[in-house]
C-alpha cells in the first residue's frame, strides 16, 4: 500500500511538473481576458437572433475562462438582453469545453495536436447546436429584455453603481475566482490521474476494450454526468491516453465532461425549455462522437503521434520546476479556502442559480461582472452577486 501511494504521489508530481507552468500562464491569460472583455460586451456583440451571433459566440466563447457554472450567470445574461437560442446555446458548449487555461495545459501534458484539435472541435460543436437552435428561434417569442441595473440613470454602467479598480479586479479574479473555480477539481484531476497511472497497467484499453467506437462510447457514458472542468479533465484524458485510450476517446472525454453536467442542464431547461436541454446534450454527445471518430481515422491515416508531449522540452528545467511550485501555493490555499467554505460550523451557502430571475432570464442575470470581483461571495449566480453587492 506505501510503495502504491508514493507511486501514485510521485506519478501526480510528474504531472504537476509538466503542466504547472503553462496552467500558471493560462490563469494570468484567462485574468486578463476577464479585465478587458466585460459582460456587456458580450451582450453587445452576441445580441441576435442570426447565424452570425452563433458563430461570433462560439468564436468568442473559446477563450473565455469560465467553467461549466460560471458561465451560465453570463448566458442569461446574454438572453435576458434579447440574444437569441442559437447565440446562447454556442456561448454555453464553446466556453465551458475549452478555454486559454485548458489549452495551455492540453499543450503541455498532450501535445500541440489536441492543443488544436481540442477547441477547434468545441467551437463546431457549439455551432452545430446554436444553428439548430437558431431554426427554432424563428418560430419563438423574443427574450424579454432585462431592466437595466441602475434605475437612477436608466443605464448598466454609470457612475452609480460601484466598481474596483481594474487591477483589483485582475488579482481578485485570478486569486480567488479561478481558484476557487478551478483550484479543487484541479487538485482532485491531478490526484485521480496519479493514482490511475499507477493503478491501470499497460495496454489496459487495448485489451479490454479493443474497438475504438467501444471507448468513446464508454467515454461518453462517463462524461455526461460527470462535473469536471475543462482544465481539470486534462490530466485524466492524457493518463487514459498513455495507458492505451485511443485519442478520439479521449476527445469525447475532453469535450463532454466540462459541458454536459446535471446542474446546466436543468438551468438550460428552465431558461430554454425541455425541448431545447435535450437538442444541448443530443448535439453534444453525437458531436463528440463524430469528432472523435474523425480524429482517431486523421491519426490512423497520417500516422499522427498525439501524445508527443513537445510541450514542456521548449522549456527549461528550473523554469518547470518554478511553475509546479507556485501551481502546488496556488492549489494549496485553493483547497484552503474550500475547506473553510465547507466547514461545519459555517452556514451552508445559498444554492447556485437557483433564483427563478437567473433561471428564467430575468434581470437578476444580467448583472455585469462586479459579482465576480468579490473574493467573500463566490456565488456562480450573478443574481446572489447584485445583492451582496448592493448590501
Amino acid at each position: 500500500m506505501n510503495e502504491i501511494v508514493i507511486r501514485a504521489a510521485y506519478a501526480a508530481w510528474g504531472i504537476l511538473y509538466d503542466a504547472g507552468f503553462y496552467v500558471i500562464f493560462g490563469i494570468l491569460a484567462a485574468g486578463l481576458i476577464h479585465l478587458f472583455i466585460s459582460r456587456d460586451w458580450l451582450v453587445k456583440h452576441l445580441g441576435g437572433r442570426g447565424f452570425g451571433s452563433v458563430l461570433k459566440a462560439a468564436l468568442i466563447g473559446a477563450p473565455m475562462p469560465l467553467c461549466s457554472c460560471s458561465v451560465l450567470p453570463a448566458a442569461c445574461a446574454l438572453r435576458s438582453k434579447g440574444a437569441g437560442r442559437g447565440a446562447t446555446v454556442s456561448f454555453l458548449i464553446s466556453t465551458p469545453e475549452t478555454g486559454v487555461d485548458s489549452i495551455a495545459v492540453t499543450w503541455a501534458l498532450m501535445g500541440p495536436v489536441m492543443a488544436i484539435v481540442r477547441p477547434v472541435a468545441a467551437i463546431v460543436t457549439a455551432m452545430v447546436a446554436g444553428f439548430i437552435e437558431t431554426l427554432r428561434d424563428r418560430h419563438e417569442p423574443p427574450a424579454k429584455v432585462a431592466r437595466p441595473l441602475c434605475t437612477i440613470c436608466n443605464s448598466n454602467d454609470c457612475e452609480h453603481i460601484a466598481r474596483p479598480t481594474r487591477w483589483s479586479r485582475f488579482w481578485t479574479f485570478v486569486l480567488y475566482d479561478m481558484g476557487d473555480d478551478l483550484g479543487p477539481s484541479l487538485a482532485l484531476g491531478l490526484l485521480a490521474a496519479g493514482i490511475l497511472g499507477v493503478l491501470i497497467p499497460d495496454n489496459f484499453f487495448d485489451r479490454y476494450l479493443g474497438s475504438p467506437w467501444t471507448a468513446m462510447l464508454v467515454m461518453l457514458a462517463v462524461g455526461l454526468p460527470m462535473y469536471v472542468c475543462a482544465t481539470a479533465s486534462t490530466p485524466l484524458a492524457a493518463v487514459l491516453v498513455a495507458k492505451g485510450l485511443n485519442p478520439g476517446a479521449a476527445l469525447v472525454l475532453l469535450l463532454v465532461g466540462p459541458a454536459t453536467n446535471v446542474a446546466t442542464i436543468l438551468v438550460v431547461s428552465r431558461m430554454l425549455g425541455k425541448v431545447s436541454a435535450l437538442l444541448y446534450v443530443g448535439t453534444i454527445a453525437v458531436m463528440s462522437l463524430v469528432c472523435g471518430a474523425a480524429l482517431d481515422l486523421v491519426v490512423g491515416a497520417l500516422k499522427v503521434n498525439v501524445f508527443s508531449g513537445e510541450g514542456h522540452e521548449l522549456l527549461p528545467p528550473w523554469l518547470m520546476t518554478a511553475g509546479a511550485v507556485l501551481l502546488s501555493v496556488f492549489l494549496a490555499v485553493s483547497l484552503g479556502r474550500w475547506a473553510w467554505r465547507h466547514a461545519p460550523w459555517r452556514p451552508a451557502p445559498a444554492a447556485c442559480c437557483s433564483s427563478a430571475d437567473c433561471a428564467e432570464g430575468g434581470a437578476a442575470a444580467a448583472a455585469s461582472d462586479c459579482g465576480k470581483d468579490d473574493p467573500a461571495h463566490n456565488s456562480c449566480c450573478a443574481g446572489e452577486h447584485e445583492r451582496h453587492h448592493a448590501h
